[in-house]
């Protein structure tokens, strides 16, 4: 539902009653004047005035009301109940004006124009009053509709012989039941206008919940958008550059990079199981437990053993945290990592083109105690060589068989754009994977983070 309020709800049921109105009166008069144009010997002169020069100043009034309705400034109040209750008695006595003017421009009785044609329009007015979306004006529609068609047929028992010709019969004392009819009538309406009413209502707030649900998970992914660096480090020596995507609002996954205290940089990549709003909470208490362990630890190994003793915690309904860890020294080509369940970690060698894959070293975070005797691993990275971690939305994103890109294919990428620059190298590998789902919807977090070896000689890293 798009509206966000009853108000906005009740404003468009009255201006599309309005238009129906409209319609039906138009329909009415248009049809009327095809019945006189096709009628043989019928002259439009002898026809009486009256009734056309009513209807003619009641579509003019429903013309100007939907007008108004358009252009009412705000739409989030209420109408005015001035305007809501004098508009549905206007259109009530609207068919008792009518079978006035009949009746004094022409030779029809008053009860052969409150029980004829004309009486049916009190039913219509009566029926669309539902959707000023309040009991109150449906009562208020049928009892001037019922004191009109009673003032109409009083009259004719005063003022008129009574008719009765074949063509109608009618006994006076049975002639009082229409209006009875009316007032029941709009009785029901007004019945059907509460049950309106409630749905609306009912509607509205679950559509203002959605909206502010909305509202939160936006504002949640900018928190958790700005937790995320905003620029990469000044590392002499390297190159470091990290992109994410999320596949909702907010997402699972998060990379950072965190300045130690001996010149030293962290790089980590974490992925929360799921992706929402949920994971994205944990991601924000996962990110600042990371930042103090690897500022306080001294190895690499004791902080990763103290943000799972952190994450077991707070944890729960199975959830588990993959998080790769990496450690760069200025000016030295040694990349120290570690991967608590994350995988695979990929290294592209500048001089010959080759791809080298390494696991985890432990299981993810959240689901045991650790090890304790685990040591990080060592790479050594020559000139242009690239170091790449990425989430498993790349290689588990799957084409429209259920076939997924793979960590094969995400190796052949990496060999295919491993000389670009780091920016373009994660340009061409979310290419590699959006051509191969062939427009598949993104199912999981997208995260990728390129270490890439300053070149000494630009002309060394030229394929």
């Amino acid at each position: 539902m798009k509206h966000t309020s009853l108000a906005e709800a009740m404003h468009d049921a009255v201006r599309f009653r309005t238009a129906a109105v409209l319609v039906i009166l138009l329909a009415t008069a248009g049809t009327n004047l095809i019945r006189l144009l096709a009628s043989p010997g019928v002259s439009l002169e002898d026809e009486p005035i009256g009734a056309p020069i009513v209807m003619g100043l009641l579509i003019l009034y429903e013309a100007a009301t939907l007008v108004w309705l358009a252009r009412y400034a705000d739409r989030r109040s209420p109408l005015p109940n001035t305007w809501v209750y004098a508009n549905a008695m206007i259109e009530s006595a609207a068919p008792t004006v009518m079978g006035v003017a009949i009746a004094l421009t022409s030779g029809v009785s008053l009860q052969m124009v409150g029980l004829g044609p004309i009486g049916h329009l009190y039913a219509i007015f009566i029926v669309l009053s539902v959707l000023h979306v309040r009991i109150s004006v449906s009562l208020v529609a049928a009892a001037t509709a019922c004191l009109g068609l009673l003032a109409m047929l009083a009259v004719s028992t005063v003022t008129e012989e009574a008719v009765v010709t074949e063509a109608m019969a009618v006994n006076r004392s049975l002639e009082a039941l229409s209006a009875v009819f009316v007032l029941l009538a709009g009785a029901a309406a007004g019945l059907v206008a509460l049950r309106v009413r409630r749905y609306l209502e009912t509607a509205a707030s679950e559509a203002e919940r959605r909206m502010q649900a909305e509202r939160d998970l936006q504002a949640a992914a900018l928190i958790q958008q700005s937790l995320m660096p905003s620029e990469p480090p000044r590392i002499p020596g390297f190159e470091i550059v990290g992109w994410n995507r999320p596949a909702d609002e907010t997402g699972g996954d998060y990379y950072d990079w965190v300045e130690l205290g001996d010149g030293r940089f962290a790089i980590c990549v974490a992925d929360v199981t799921g992706h929402g709003l949920g994971p994205a909470m944990i991601t924000c208490f996962c990110r600042a437990y990371a930042r103090t362990a690897l500022r306080v630890e001294d190895r690499l190994a004791s902080a990763v053993r103290r943000l799972n003793e952190e994450l077991m915690n707070d944890l729960s309904d199975g959830r588990f945290v993959t998080f790769a860890s990496v450690i760069l020294s200025p000016n030295d080509g040694r990349v120290l990592s570690m991967s608590a369940g994350h995988g695979p970690l990929l290294v592209h060698r500048c001089k010959n083109g080759s791809v080298e894959e390494f696991g985890a070293d432990t299981l993810p975070l959240g689901i045991d105690a650790g090890e304790d005797d685990v040591a990080p691993v060592v790479h050594a990275l020559e000139d242009g060589d690239t170091y790449l971690i990425v989430t498993d939305g790349f290689f588990e994103w799957a084409d429209r068989n259920g076939k997924q890109f793979g960590t094969a294919r995400l190796r052949e990428a990496l060999k295919k754009h491993g000389r670009r620059p780091a920016g373009e190298l994660i340009s061409g590998l979310l290419g590699e994977v959006e051509a191969f789902s062939v427009g598949t919807p993104q199912p999981d977090d997208l995260t990728a983070v390129v270490i890439r070896r300053v070149v000494s000689d630009p002309e060394e890293a030229v394929s």
